[in-house]
C-alpha cells in the first residue's frame, strides 16, 4: 500500500476501518471539521471511498444514528447527504456538466497565452502565496485537500488571480481522488457566484488565520493579496438559463421478465464498488467485468496517484464481487474504448447483455449511448439499475439544498437509533 492509499482507503476493509477509528469522535465534527490541520484528523478521510461506494453513504448514515443521537452528528450527516444533493442537481441539468467541459477545451484553445501560463504557474504551486502554493502542492502530491483549503484555493484563483474558474475545475478534477462531476463542478460554480447567482466565496485572510494550523502559515508570503479589504469578486460570466430535464426512474433490479432465460453479465465500474450490497445481491451472472478504459482516462488527464486509487479500488470491489457472486471475475485495461469492450466480451461469452448500475452524469454517463449503441450492432443491450437511496433522493434536488435537506432531516432524525429507518425517504 503506498502512502496516499494509507491516508485515504481504496478498499472497502480498510474503509470501514478507518470509519470505526473516526466513529467515536463523530460528534465532535461539527465543531472541529473547518479547522486544516496536517494529517486532517477531525475529518473521516473517506471522501473517495464515497465516491466509488465502496461503503455507501446510506451505510455510513445507518451507522451514525444507530449509535449516536441525531443531534449530536447532524452536521456530519448534512455533510453526507450534500454529495447526494449535488448528484442530483447535475442528474436534473446534464447541460451543466457538458457546457463545463466544452468550456475547458475552449480556453484551452483560445485562451490568452499570458493566462494559460499564469495558469499553469498557479497549478504547479507557483502563484506567489505561499500557503496557496502549499495547498496546490498537497492536492498533486496526495490527491486531496480539506474542504476548506478547496474553497480557499478556488476563491483566490477566482477571486484573486481572476483566472477562468473552469480550468480551476478541471485542474481539481484531474487530481482530485474523490473528484466527482457534481461536487467539483457545481463546488466550483458556487464559489465563483454561478450556482447561486451573485453569491460568491471570498477567500479572507482572517478566515484562514481563524481555521488554518500555525505551520501553514508559517511563511506569510503573499498574504497581503488575501486581507479581507482587498479581496472583491470577479465579475460574472454569462451564462445561458440552465435547462431541466425529467426524472427517468430506474428500477433497483430487473424485472425477471427482462433478464427472461439468456446468459447475463454484471458490469462494474468505479462509480458503484459494493454491488453485491445492493439489490442486485442475488443477480445470478454468468461472468463480472471491470473496465479500466486506459483512453477515457488519459482524455481527462487524470493525475498518477488518482489513476493507482481507482485501480486498487477496482480490483478490491471486483474481487469482492467474484466471492459473493461465485462467478468468473475479469479485470480489463483496455485503449479500445469502453463501448468496444463491453460489446466484444458480450460477444464472447454469449452473453445477452449486461446488467449494470447506470452511471451518473459525467465520463462515464457521457458513455452511456456508445455503450447501448455497441451491444445493439449484434442484438444485445444493456439492463441500467438505480439504488433506491438514489432514485428516492436524487429527483429531489429540484432547488436549493435546505429544502433538500429539511425532508432529509425529518425522515433521518425520525428514524434515528433504529437501522430499518436510516433510508432517506421522501415520501
Amino acid at each position: 500500500m503506498d502512502a496516499t492509499q494509507a491516508l485515504f482507503p481504496a478498499t472497502r476493509e480498510a474503509a470501514l476501518a478507518r470509519w470505526q477509528q473516526f466513529l467515536p469522535r463523530a460528534s465532535r465534527y461539527g465543531a472541529l471539521r473547518n479547522r486544516v490541520v496536517s494529517g486532517h484528523p477531525d475529518v473521516t478521510r473517506l471522501s473517495a471511498a464515497i465516491r466509488a461506494r465502496l461503503v455507501t453513504t446510506e451505510a455510513f448514515v445507518g451507522s451514525l444514528l444507530e449509535t449516536h443521537r441525531f443531534e449530536a452528528v447532524e452536521k456530519l450527516v448534512q455533510e453526507l447527504v450534500w454529495r447526494d444533493y449535488w448528484k442530483g442537481w447535475l442528474e436534473l441539468r446534464p447541460g451543466v456538466w457538458s457546457d463545463f467541459r466544452a468550456e475547458v477545451a475552449r480556453i484551452r484553445r483560445q485562451a490568452d497565452p499570458a493566462v494559460l501560463a499564469r495558469a499553469e504557474a498557479v497549478m504547479a504551486g507557483r502563484g506567489g502565496i505561499a500557503v496557496m502554493d502549499r495547498f496546490a502542492r498537497e492536492l498533486i502530491e496526495t490527491g486531496y485537500l480539506h474542504n476548506h483549503a478547496r474553497m480557499w484555493w478556488a476563491g483566490y484563483w477566482i477571486h484573486v488571480e481572476r483566472l477562468p474558474w473552469a480550468l480551476g475545475a478541471d485542474f481539481f478534477y484531474r487530481h482530485l481522488l474523490d473528484a466527482d462531476p457534481a461536487s467539483n463542478t457545481l463546488g466550483w460554480r458556487w464559489v465563483a457566484g454561478l450556482q447561486t447567482r451573485g453569491k460568491a466565496y471570498l477567500p479572507r485572510r482572517s478566515n484562514l488565520e481563524n481555521y488554518c494550523a500555525p505551520e501553514f502559515l508559517a511563511d506569510p508570503t503573499g498574504l497581503e493579496r488575501l486581507d479581507d479589504a482587498v479581496v472583491s469578486a470577479a465579475p460574472l460570466p454569462a451564462e445561458s438559463p440552465t435547462e431541466r430535464i425529467a426524472w427517468r426512474p430506474l428500477p433497483e433490479r430487473p424485472e425477471a421478465s427482462a433478464l427472461g432465460s439468456g446468459r447475463w453479465g454484471l458490469w462494474m465500474h468505479g462509480e458503484d464498488l459494493s454491488v453485491e450490497r445492493s439489490a442486485l445481491a442475488d443477480l445470478r451472472p454468468a461472468v463480472i467485468l471491470s473496465v479500466f478504459d486506459a483512453r477515457r482516462v488519459a482524455a481527462f488527464g487524470m493525475a498518477s496517484p488518482r489513476v493507482a486509487y481507482l485501480k486498487t479500488a477496482l480490483a478490491d470491489g471486483l474481487d469482492r464481487a467474484g466471492r459473493h457472486f461465485a462467478c468468473h471475475a475479469e479485470a480489463c485495461e483496455t485503449g479500445e474504448g469502453l463501448a468496444e469492450t463491453l460489446a466484444r466480451v458480450a460477444q464472447e461469452r454469449g452473453l445477452a447483455g449486461w446488467v449494470a448500475m447506470r452511471p451518473s452524469v459525467g465520463p462515464l454517463g457521457e458513455a452511456i449511448p456508445s455503450i447501448e449503441a455497441a451491444l445493439a450492432r449484434d442484438g444485445r443491450r444493456v439492463l441500467w439499475c438505480r439504488r433506491r437511496w438514489d432514485e428516492q433522493a436524487w429527483p429531489q434536488a429540484s432547488a436549493g439544498f435546505f429544502g433538500f435537506w429539511e425532508k432529509a432531516r425529518r425522515r433521518l432524525s425520525a428514524g434515528a437509533g433504529d437501522p430499518r429507518q436510516s433510508e432517506l425517504s421522501f415520501r
